[in-house]
């Protein structure tokens, strides 16, 4: 299938970078090709061996999670590889939620992204980093949609009790979120389910990204 656009194409094209990731991490591009508007992750820019090996890793990761989600409103649409060390989505238009006003959001919107984690989880996936605002978008049209997953995992063929374990990692990332901005309307039943989870949370190991990934960023960023 041919692909909307080439490495090519975006380097004689007019794209603005969102951000630079620190060394190890990918930038991030927003592409105009024709009408359409691109997010594009690039991890191009790495040193070679982080390209090689965790950016060509990641990209693809990450780009499986977005096939294994289409279909599915507020999920990344119409992805595809730009080439090893690339993976490109349509724009969605929105802020996220860590930008957005709290009184601009209510339990609505918090009920409406629990249902798409739920969704999303009955697709096998969890994402692992919904407690980053800036990893939750509130679209235009006020819907929530989900960024970044780059940390999201695969529940096939794992033991019943991990799987219920990293679901509840994502549910807990939903109420932190919905308690931090409007507590007054976060429900008994969702706030003692946000308190257990923490409880559980301290035989999650991996918390936040690996400490190489949090060096300084890329000298071409300073």
């Amino acid at each position: 299938m041919k692909k909307p656009f080439t490495r090519k194409q975006l380097a004689s094209g007019r794209f603005d970078i969102l951000c630079k990731g620190r060394w190890a991490n990918a930038d991030l591009y927003l592409f105009q090709q024709g009408r359409s508007r691109w997010v594009i992750k690039d991890f191009f820019p790495c040193p070679p061996l982080i390209r090689k090996t965790w950016g060509r890793f990641i990209a693809r990761r990450e780009y499986q999670a977005f096939i294994k989600l289409r279909g599915i409103p507020g999920m990344p649409e119409a992805s595809f590889l730009m080439d090893d060390y690339a993976v490109c989505y349509r724009f969605i238009a929105g802020k996220t939620l860590k930008d957005t006003p709290p009184e601009a959001v209510g339990p609505e919107f918090f009920l409406k992204l629990e249902a798409l984690v739920i969704r999303m989880h009955a697709r096998n996936l969890v994402h692992l980093d919904i407690r980053n605002r800036r990893n939750i978008l509130v679209t235009d049209a006020g819907e929530p949609a989900l960024l970044d997953f780059q940390t999201s995992l695969h529940l096939e063929h794992m033991p019943k009790s991990l799987r219920n374990l990293l679901m509840d990692i994502d549910f807990s990332g939903v109420y932190k979120c919905w308690n931090n901005i409007q507590p007054e309307t976060l429900d008994p039943e969702r706030k003692a389910r946000l308190e257990t989870i923490n409880n559980k949370r301290s035989l999650w190991m991996f918390k936040g990204y690996p400490k190489l990934i949090k060096g300084e960023r890329r000298r071409d960023d300073q």
